[in-house]
């Protein structure tokens, strides 16, 4: 009889154990939010690091991970958290629009270009996404391309003045290289 109890309460142990883990890895995951939201990016980073360790499957804590590496001006490791993320899951815009703003940041803009491209196929009616590539795009000095992407967002959005301002200093950039 006692074997039998036994084996019963140690049955019960293995059926329980992956709940107290799910439990604990959505109490972690709203700890770290919590300390991210506070503004503790080390505290959170370390968090959703101990997250994806025990849970590599876990899209969200490998984004809320590149979030926190994002704000402590870790480009790189945002830029690799975030292809975790869109790894696992790629329709989800707001991992492309970090990894695209981290590699903007990274001065990757050919990269960059490729991801908000991504991101405007899924929201096209985006203004920042359309800045950002076409900023981009002058960066790669491919000015063309840029002054057409700032027709369309000056037409799309009049009150949008980044657009006003950044084609100038195309036009300024095109004037210099002239005179050369």
């Amino acid at each position: 009889m006692n074997g039998k109890r036994a084996a019963l309460a140690l049955l019960l142990l293995l059926l329980a154990a992956p709940m107290m883990a799910q439990y604990n890895i959505k109490k972690l995951m709203d700890e770290g939010r919590r300390s991210l939201d506070q503004g503790y990016y080390v505290v959170a980073l370390q968090i959703f690091q101990r997250v994806v360790g025990l849970r590599p499957d876990k899209n969200e804590a490998w984004y809320l991970s590149a979030l926190s590496k994002y704000h402590l001006e870790d480009y790189k490791g945002a830029e690799n958290d975030c292809s975790r993320a869109i790894s696992i899951d790629p329709f989800i815009i707001d991992y492309v629009e970090l990894r695209a703003m981290s590699r903007l940041r990274e001065e990757k803009y050919d990269s960059a270009i490729v991801d908000f491209t991504h991101a405007l196929e899924m929201n096209p009616d985006n203004c920042d996404y359309w800045f950002n590539r076409a900023y981009c795009y002058s960066q790669e000095h491919a000015f063309t391309i840029a002054l057409q992407q700032l027709d369309y967002i000056e037409k799309r959005w009049p009150s949008f003045t980044a657009a006003k301002d950044l084609r100038q200093t195309i036009l300024a950039t095109q004037r210099l290289r002239g005179s050369q």
